[in-house]
This record gives C-alpha cells, sequence and structure tokens, in this order.
C-alpha cells in the first residue's frame, strides 16, 4: 500500500512512470543479474499503485498561532480505501514537546472537566461550555473522507517551540493502524484552504 498527499501527488506519479519505464527496460534487455532484476521489479510494482491502494491525505493546514502561544492545532483530510483507524501523531521536537490526536466536544451543563492534565478547570454552564481531550484513535471508513477540522477532530501541537508563523511548514507523522506511518508537510496558514 502506497501513501500520498496533495502536495505530491504529481511527482509521485512522475516516479512511478520511471520507475516503471527502468523496470520494464531491464527485463526486455535482460540486464542486470537475477538480484538486481528482482529488485527493480520490486521498485516498480511498488511505485504502479492504483488510487484503490491508497491513502489520501489532502487540505492539510496547521493555525498561525500568537507569539505568546504554547498550542496550535492542524488539520487534513483522511480517506483510506479500507478500514482503518489513526492511532497517533508526531512531529519533531523542534517543533512541539507532545503531538496529539484531539476532539473537540460540548461540556455536558453542571460538570467539571480538567483540560489536558493542567490544573484548569472548565465548569459546563446550562449552554455548554466546549473542551477538547485527546483521543486513542479515530476510525476510518473504507472510502470515506474524514475532516480534522476545528470543532472538531484535531491534532494538538502542545509546548510550541516557536510561534507558528503564516509561509512556514511544519512535518507531520500520522500513525494508522494499518497503513503505518505517513508523513505530510503541513503549511501554517490564517484559515483553512
Amino acid at each position: 500500500m502506497r501513501f500520498i498527499s496533495s502536495s505530491t501527488t504529481r511527482s509521485t506519479r512522475q516516479l512511478a512512470g520511471a520507475a516503471c519505464a527502468v523496470g520494464l527496460l531491464t527485463l526486455a534487455l535482460g540486464c542486470g543479474d537475477e538480484e538486481s532484476t528482482s529488485d527493480t521489479t520490486t521498485a516498480a510494482a511498488t511505485e504502479s499503485t492504483t488510487a484503490t491502494d491508497e491513502i489520501t491525505l489532502t487540505g492539510q493546514w496547521a493555525r498561525t498561532s500568537p507569539m505568546m502561544a504554547t498550542l496550535g492545532a492542524a488539520y487534513v483530510t483522511i480517506t483510506s480505501p479500507i478500514d482503518d483507524k489513526l492511532l497517533s501523531a508526531s512531529a519533531d521536537s523542534s517543533i512541539a514537546a507532545t503531538v496529539e490526536v484531539h476532539e473537540t466536544y460540548t461540556i455536558e451543563p453542571g460538570s467539571d472537566t480538567t483540560m489536558m492534565g493542567s490544573d484548569t478547570t472548565m465548569v459546563g454552564s446550562a449552554d455548554g461550555e466546549m473542551g477538547m481531550r485527546p483521543v486513542e484513535f479515530i476510525v476510518l471508513s473504507a472510502g470515506t473522507a474524514l475532516e480534522l477540522k476545528p470543532g472538531g477532530y484535531h491534532i494538538m501541537l502542545i509546548d510550541l517551540v516557536k510561534p507558528l508563523e503564516v509561509g512556514t511548514t511544519v512535518q507531520l507523522t500520522l500513525t494508522f493502524e494499518k497503513a503505518g506511518a505517513v508523513t505530510i508537510d503541513v503549511p501554517v496558514l490564517n484559515e483553512a484552504p
């Protein structure tokens, strides 16, 4: 199974075409020993997957953060061809100390909720307050796009090393139960693309 993001689709297809051409040329000419032919064929087969074999990550972005902010958030739309689960997200320690997959939820009126293990407690009101909490995983249904977005599921960047500034890019790795780890470049924007 191969993984793509919208920013790498074209170069991946060009690489796949080149790998297939090299593999076919090697087989047709009978060049190289048995080991190198096998390696080329395997590489070509791996690169020439179809859209039904790919997990697609699109619309990724991270919200710009104020200068003194220690928290940031990133969003992406995930489409998997098979039932899977998003288990976790991570980033280099030069970005944030901790990265978690979170959900936004409504706090029931009259309940006490401690936010992210801190000493801050939010008390639900008659109107209901919004809170967020880490999740163990997010279920992905085959062929159905799941949008991580403000007010829903999102990737929380905790203890930012420096503010997220428009025009910069952060690299995140998403880990799936079946698909494994997928790394994407996430541009920092003021609002969703």
